[in-house]
């Protein structure tokens, strides 16, 4: 089979290159920062391969998202469907089958319980993909969850368990919760006509509000006992104006009633979760 430039750009687009660096970097300063790792210990080819392999069942599980998307995203932004229009469909499923196997081989390369792990990640992945994402909170709960793994995985590589590690993934659990609850709003009217049952769609923008605030508490509540049990004020100054940008979020989300009002709530999303991750270098 011929590849074409076409394929190489789509395949580049639809792997998500920049959330896979933010990823990687993600994984490098919770073991700089929070695991107090040396930085020669980081720089070893182990620990880079250990990266790569999780930015490979990342990019795998974009890419099947998008090859089971395609027909929702024609529908929602069919200015940005990739897979179908620059990457063929065949392609991109052999791209999906051969980061899966790549980037599970090198766990299991690294350390046996690694490899484990990512089989699993990559077969979440794709049962959210093909099954999940269908269902009421089952994909969304499923995403969050495998977000916050990629920082859990660190702590699994280094056998080091750190509550501060903790801590930021279940906050960026909640906050991805968030975000992909969000998505659904703006995705409702795609999703809608493939039979999706996503809270937007079943409860309404009201019920997918609510659903929303309810996560927006408990991730207000962890944040403030996190707050109160770390000594380092400048943390505290910092993720003090994040509480900020969460009430103002949740003002605009009591207001919202247009696409565009949910997408820039998103974007304010965007903003918390970058927030968390810069808070790291302070600690």
């Amino acid at each position: 089979m011929k590849i074409t430039t076409d394929d190489v750009v789509g395949f580049l687009k639809a792997s998500r290159i920049p959330n896979l660096i933010i990823i990687g970097l993600t994984q490098f300063i919770t073991a700089y920062f929070l695991l107090d790792m040396p930085l020669w210990m980081l720089l070893k080819a182990r620990f880079i391969l250990f990266i790569l392999s999780t930015g490979m069942i990342g990019a795998a599980g974009y890419i099947i998202n998008d090859y089971f998307d395609q027909k929702i995203d024609m529908v929602n932004r069919p200015g940005s469907v990739v897979i179908g229009t620059t990457f063929r469909r065949r392609l991109a499923l052999f791209a999906h089958l051969i980061l899966t196997l790549t980037g599970i081989g090198i766990g299991f390369m690294i350390d046996p319980f690694i490899g484990a792990i990512h089989i699993f990640s990559a077969g979440a992945l794709w049962t959210y993909s093909a099954i999940l994402k269908r269902w009421i909170l089952l994909g969304t709960l499923t995403i969050a969850f495998l977000t916050s793994l990629t920082l859990l995985l660190v702590m699994i590589y280094f056998r080091e368990f750190s509550l501060l590690v903790v801590a930021y993934a279940m906050f960026g659990c909640v906050t991805i919760f968030i975000r992909e609850s969000i998505k659904d709003i703006v995705s409702a009217k795609g999703e809608g006509q493939f039979g999706f049952q996503s809270v937007p769609i079943v409860w309404g923008i009201r019920g997918a509000k609510t659903i929303i605030y309810l996560a927006g508490i408990a991730g207000v509540g962890m944040l403030t006992f996190y707050l109160l049990s770390i000594p380092n004020w400048s943390v505290r100054y910092f993720f003090f104006s994040v509480l900020i940008i969460i009430f103002w979020m949740a003002l605009k989300l009591a207001k919202a009633d247009r696409m565009k009002d949910f997408q820039a709530i998103k974007k304010y999303v965007d903003v918390v979760i970058i927030a968390g991750l810069l808070s790291v270098i302070l600690i």
